[in-house]
């Protein structure tokens, strides 16, 4: 769909939400990684219009998987998000309630909000909820043994060791893409040191009464902290089943905003708390939490495949590619380089 046409599909949308013919304005609010956001205006309404990244190269449904886990956190009566409103799945565009708040950077968090993250993912993953969402996908990359997460990390890692290289900065990153690949051969060992000495086999798969739901990209990168106080989490694009190991993982190894690493045995813990085996799943995350980091380190470098690429001109059309793949390979390296030895 053209930028020129969203308004014709944007009306579409606001009739299937009850909206009627009442006069719109949309106008563009901060760019994100894959996707173009506006705030629509629409009589005494406001909302938030998302246009998704789409692409036939690019399995991913991201209106899909974003959308209905919103539905499900929401019956389920979770208010710590926003409220989905309407979707036209061919045109890749939903509408979302507008959450009023600021955004949180590392400065802001605290005991209080990183309870209410743990409360969120505990809530996600009682026994009720989990019985009820077997309709949801699976996570992006989703991992539901050991050997899938060290797959999942080596492919990242010869994608990039594919990248073109067609400039000083590429060369950079081509580089600095060894150095990761020999640090997460260490990693390995370690980690399949950790699995024999917990006493399970890096070949067996999560039961599924071992798996979570997970919000994905999940951090308070992605979240506004409302005026009360309380937290709303953003952008799931990226949400479903998977490994709590990753959840866990992912959520204090994210550079977005880096949080406090002395809360992770308390959040964890709670976290945990609706699984019937939760001590055995505790040390199970605490040896594959270098997954996390390692993975990171390689999301971080996405600017330089040419897929991922062509998500960020979609969603920043205005900005330089060279410039982003700097700014991203510096990222990357001080982000490697603050990773245990």
């Amino acid at each position: 769909m053209a930028s020129y046409g969203i308004e014709l599909a944007v009306s579409t949308l606001l009739s299937k939400a009850g909206f009627g013919h009442e006069s719109f304005q949309i106008n563009p609010l901060s760019a994100s990684g894959n996707n173009r956001v506006f705030a629509l205006h629409c009589g005494n309404e406001k909302m938030v219009l998302k246009w998704y990244f789409y692409d036939a190269a690019d399995t991913r449904d991201r209106l899909g998987a974003e959308y209905s886990f919103l539905e499900h956190a929401w019956t389920l009566g979770l208010r710590c998000i926003p409220k989905p409103i309407a979707k036209n799945e061919s045109e890749h565009l939903a509408l979302y309630e507008y959450v009023t708040g600021q955004t949180i950077d590392a400065s802001k968090v605290n005991e209080n909000l990183m309870q209410q993250a743990a409360d969120f993912l505990a809530k996600l993953n009682t026994k009720n909820s989990r019985a009820t969402a077997s309709m949801l996908p699976k996570a992006s990359e989703a991992c539901f043994s050991v050997s899938e997460h060290f797959s999942m990390i080596d492919a990242r890692l010869s994608r990039l060791d594919q990248m073109p290289v067609l400039s000083n900065v590429d060369k950079e990153a081509k580089e600095f893409v060894k150095r990761l690949e020999a640090y997460w051969q260490d990693a390995k060992s370690r980690i399949l040191i950790d699995c024999q000495c917990l006493g399970f086999n890096p070949e067996n798969v999560l039961d599924t009464s071992e798996r979570c739901l997970s919000p994905s990209d999940f951090g308070f990168h992605n979240a506004l902290l409302r005026p009360d106080g309380q937290v709303c989490f953003i952008d799931f694009e990226y949400a479903g089943w998977d490994d709590p190991a990753k959840a866990i993982g992912d959520f204090f190894s994210h550079p977005g905003v880096k949080v406090p690493h002395a809360q992770f045995e308390i959040f964890m813990a709670k976290a945990l708390e609706p699984f019937d085996q939760s001590l055995q799943m505790i040390g199970r995350v605490r040896a594959l939490e270098p997954i996390s980091q390692i993975k990171w380190c390689c999301i971080i470098l996405n600017e330089f495949l040419p897929a991922s690429a062509k998500r960020r001109s979609f969603a920043n059309p205005d900005e330089n590619p060279d410039e982003r793949k700097q700014r991203q390979l510096n990222k990357a390296t001080q982000f490697f380089e603050s990773l245990p030895n």
